[in-house]
């Protein structure tokens, strides 16, 4: 059963346990990354912004500050916004981990599905995204 979160109004399904768990933080890592697909699908924008860690980079050469710009005009300016996580697969190497996993994403008359990894670093007890890499299933 994939992770769904959806906007507010619908109730968001409990996490998927991964395949299989590396170490003892894959269980805290896939909170992580259920927190942001909810945060995400909800419009929040704060707790949305705050899964990521002070060292990510944006993509490209966009400055950070323009990155959570952009980011709060296209969450904002949906209705609604419903991003499901499926086949979460999550590995831990000591205060570094990798989620990788299949999002779908729905907003408007767009719906996309993609391969996506998100890189996290442990920041005293909280998860943080720090790099994010998407490749779209063909």
């Amino acid at each position: 059963m994939p992770v769904v979160a959806q906007s507010p109004q619908a109730t968001p399904s409990k996490p998927v346990p991964t395949a299989t768990v590396d170490s003892p933080g894959a269980k805290e890592v896939e909170a992580a990354v259920a927190k942001w697909a909810t945060a995400w699908s909800a419009r929040d924008v704060k707790a949305y912004l705050a899964s990521y860690g002070k060292d990510f980079n944006p993509p490209g050469s966009m400055s950070r500050k323009t990155w959570e710009q952009e980011r709060q005009v296209r969450i904002v300016g949906k209705s609604s916004i419903s991003v499901k996580v499926e086949k979460l697969s999550v590995t831990v190497d000591g205060n570094h981990a990798l989620a990788k996993f299949r999002q779908d994403y729905k907003a408007g008359g767009l719906a996309v599905s993609s391969h996506k990894m998100l890189d996290f670093a442990k920041v005293g007890e909280h998860w943080l995204i720090v790099k994010e890499t998407v490749g779209n299933e063909r």
